[in-house]
């Protein structure tokens, strides 16, 4: 059975750390946080880096559009995250989910990369989230590591971490309480809660058990267990 795994954190200013330097570390570049007016230089272990993407929804605002136009990936990551970092205000902000995954060594490179992008489209992109994805091979240990934003896009910039939770009808969900007859709003996180990196994860172990199948290779992969490892 190949050994995979899925962990996920959350990048935060609160540990102290610029989701740019951790951009440039992950793309094995150089990148300016503009906030601080600081310089990030990871280019020593470029020759890790195998592959590099930032996977967008089929609609991104304007202003996205004009900033990544024509700039090459690592380029593109750093003026997603420099927009980020100008958006949060607290000293403690949350800016990031980070999701590090092992790829089956059984799969080639090619097809690691299609395993990849085919979990991304399905579980990130068409839901609106961004995902900034590189691939890393180190001393024969394969594996991505991929951070996305926890807010939603919007014309204007960013959209609340919080959304309203919607009825089958479209409208929000309410809960009537006695000092709220009108009901109360219920509200989820945009970007997701620990059942949806549950989820995730048991999505990664179908995929990823898909094409191996499809790469013939005989390995089984258990959703549940692969998910509570």
């Amino acid at each position: 059975m190949a050994i995979m795994f899925v962990r996920a954190q959350v990048i935060g200013r609160g540990a102290g750390r610029s989701i740019v330097s951790a951009a440039a570390y992950r793309h094995r570049t150089r990148m300016i946080d503009e906030q601080a007016g600081t310089s990030f230089s990871y280019r020593g272990g470029a020759s890790e880096l195998v592959h590099e993407e930032l996977a967008l929804p089929d609609d991104i605002p304007a202003w996205l559009k004009a900033a990544i136009d024509g700039r090459s990936v690592a380029k593109a990551s750093e003026a997603l995250w420099n927009a980020v970092e100008a958006h949060e205000t607290r000293a403690d902000a949350q800016l990031a989910r980070e999701l590090i995954i092992a790829l089956p060594e059984e799969l080639t490179r090619a097809e690691n990369i299609a395993l990849v992008r085919e979990f991304v489209r399905d579980n990130l992109t068409s839901k609106g989230m961004v995902a900034d994805w590189v691939y890393h091979d180190k001393d024969g240990n394969p594996h991505i590591h991929l951070m996305t934003a926890l807010r939603p896009l919007t014309e204007e910039g960013f959209g609340p971490k919080k959304v309203p939770v919607l009825s089958e009808g479209g409208e929000p969900l309410r809960v009537i309480t006695p000092d709220r007859p009108n009901g109360k709003i219920v509200y989820k996180l945009w970007a997701g809660d620990k059942e949806t990196i549950k989820a995730w994860k048991i999505a990664w172990a179908e995929t990823a058990n898909r094409h191996l199948a499809l790469a013939g290779h005989e390995i089984r992969l258990d959703g549940r267990s692969y998910a509570e490892q």
